[in-house]
């Protein structure tokens, strides 16, 4: 309401002072054309025709100028909102123009509407603001399915390599053997099952992370067994190394576990059958817990290292390395890596432990 009424009380005071200039250029024009008339009082037709054309013209004189002073801010808030509607949410080129050099206020007539550009500022970095968020969200939302995407090849893997040796009829497998097959393969199918219940996880630019305290040790434990029992692996010479017994981090165990396997997998699928492949946990100091897997295989150089921490796909490592970072990122932690052609690859993971 004060705005409506501080801009109806300036568009009265222009109207008004234009109004008195007219009435000024009447009475100075008559008396330069008519002196007469004012000095002895004559009036007479010739005159009054006079002056009513010339209200009529400055009349329509003032209308002008009343609508200039009025249309360009307001062309101006067109061209902006216009702007806008089309997502271009940066302030117009002429802003600079319409303020004033020395003191950076608005110029006239555009100081009418300040609160309006003000407005119109503050709706540009909304706009902006949330075309971001929903960018971030939309990225966020692509990456966690190319990421399950990428997981689901595992337990297709497992299940497809087991099938295969239970059908193959070269060998003849005990019926202990088959079960634990059967028993892998059920594994691995409620492990897909659950990775496609994620799939209908709603994003929210981040991701759903169901952070809780876990034994690490017992997580990792877990993890690389599974990994190293696969028939893919068996070349490969897995070994863990923890120092305490147990150790709590707080992270979400299920995230936590898809990112270890993702770096298991990849040390097993980038490097040669006979690579070692050794995991450490090791507690630092302020509750800081690491996790090392460690292998001598190919290694990479720092330049793959890199684009690798950067990008959704490598040419090395492809997502397996990029989904372990983000989830061990979501937990709180940080991922390192140290490698080098022909000198192997160490893997640095640290979560905080939880407060005591």
């Amino acid at each position: 309401m004060k705005l409506t009424l501080r801009i109806a009380l300036q568009l009265l005071t222009a109207f008004f002072v234009l109004f008195v200039c007219i009435q000024t250029i009447v009475i100075v024009a008559a008396w330069m054309f008519w002196p007469q008339l004012w000095l002895y009082g004559n009036r007479s037709g010739q005159y009054e025709i006079f002056v009513v054309a010339l209200c009529a013209v400055l009349f329509l004189l003032t209308l002008l100028l009343i609508g200039w002073y009025l249309g360009k801010p307001v062309y101006f808030m067109m061209v902006w909102i216009r702007r806008l509607a089309g997502g271009q949410y940066d302030v117009p080129q002429r802003w600079n123009e319409i303020h004033s050099r020395k003191k950076g206020t608005l110029k006239l007539p555009y100081a009418v509407y300040k609160e309006l550009f003000e407005h119109l500022r503050m709706l540009a970095g909304t706009l902006r603001a949330n075309e971001k968020a929903l960018q971030e969200s939309e990225q966020m939302k692509e990456e966690w399915i190319r990421g399950i995407s990428h997981d689901l090849k595992t337990p297709l893997t497992y299940i497809s390599g087991y099938s295969a040796m239970l059908i193959n009829s070269d060998y003849r497998w005990s019926a202990e053997e088959q079960r634990d097959f059967l028993s892998v393969i059920q594994q691995k199918a409620a492990q897909l099952q659950e990775l496609v219940q994620d799939l209908n996880e709603t994003i929210h630019g981040q991701i759903p992370l169901k952070a809780e305290e876990a034994d690490i040790v017992e997580l990792v434990r877990r993890t690389m067994a599974d990994v190293s029992g696969a028939p893919w692996a068996s070349g490969y010479l897995f070994a863990m190394d923890p120092k305490p017994g147990r150790m709590k981090v707080t992270c979400d165990p299920k995230l936590m576990t898809r990112a270890i396997r993702n770096l298991l997998v990849n040390a097993v699928v980038h490097n040669p059958e006979g690579t070692e492949i050794v995991v450490r946990v090791s507690q630092l100091h302020d509750r800081i817990t690491e996790i090392r897997i460690e292998d001598n295989g190919v290694g990479f150089n720092e330049t793959v290292v890199q684009s690798d921490a950067e990008r959704t796909s490598a040419e090395r490592s492809g997502m397996g390395l990029f989904i372990a970072k983000r989830f061990i990122e979501a937990s709180g932690g940080k991922l390192t890596i140290q490698s080098k052609p022909n000198e192997g690859t160490i893997l640095s993971i640290r979560l905080q432990a939880p407060q005591s």
